[in-house]
């Protein structure tokens, strides 16, 4: 009965002020019960999960792009998370959980949720990293159209943070391509500082300049 009672309240509760940005944090407040307890008197690993999933509902209220989702017909399932289980949540203690969309590609949007106590917000006791998707009944929806969709306008992706890569098996970025002229000070302002492979027109040297920019 917990998981329902919970799910419902999640869903229909009124939310007080301005919908949120899709960049900020959002708090949702939950007291361990009986319910959530394992066999070793804390909440169970498996509970977090559940109360993430909760939390994004939330978050997608709150940043008024639920109704979206609905109008869409959209579904939002769960690629993968990452769990950093640091501290247990004891019987009857009251936490929060924070949800914050981190970033995205041309797929996924990732997400950081935090479970901390109120009166240690600077040190989660867990740490969660959550990558969803947009279904429609075509299939995944690029975030491109999501964003256009639920948000209007675009948004500016937020960098990947190497916690994040690391927790979702992804790539590091590489490094910018530099060249020798660059290391030398040869660029288009500056020819005197060129040697031999010195820029012979305007052309040549916006060429290289793209060169270094798609290497990046």
């Amino acid at each position: 009965m917990l998981a329902p009672l919970r799910f419902f309240h999640t869903l229909l509760r009124p939310l007080a002020g301005p919908a949120a940005a899709t960049t900020d944090t959002c708090v949702t407040r939950w007291r361990v019960w009986p319910g959530d307890i394992d066999v070793f008197g804390h909440m169970n690993n498996s509970r977090y999960l559940v109360l993430m999933d909760l939390a994004r509902i939330d978050f997608l209220r709150r940043c008024d792009l639920f109704k979206g989702v609905l109008r869409e017909r959209w579904s939002v399932p769960v690629g993968a998370s990452h769990m950093n289980y640091r501290h247990a949540l004891k019987p009857f203690e009251r936490f929060e959980l924070h949800t914050t969309l981190v970033s995205w590609d041309a797929q996924w949007f990732y997400f950081r949720q935090d479970f901390v106590r109120p009166a240690d917000r600077q040190r989660p006791v867990c740490t969660g990293y959550v990558k969803t998707l947009f279904a429609g009944r075509a299939g995944k929806v690029p975030t491109a159209r999501v964003i256009a969709s639920l948000h209007g306008a675009p948004l500016p992706r937020p960098a990947m943070t190497p916690d994040l890569r690391e927790a979702m098996g992804l790539p590091t970025e590489a490094p910018r391509a530099v060249d020798a002229d660059e290391r030398s000070g040869c660029t288009p302002d500056a020819p005197d500082a060129c040697g031999p492979a010195a820029y012979t027109s305007a052309h040549d040297a916006d060429r290289k300049v793209l060169a270094v920019r798609h290497g990046a």
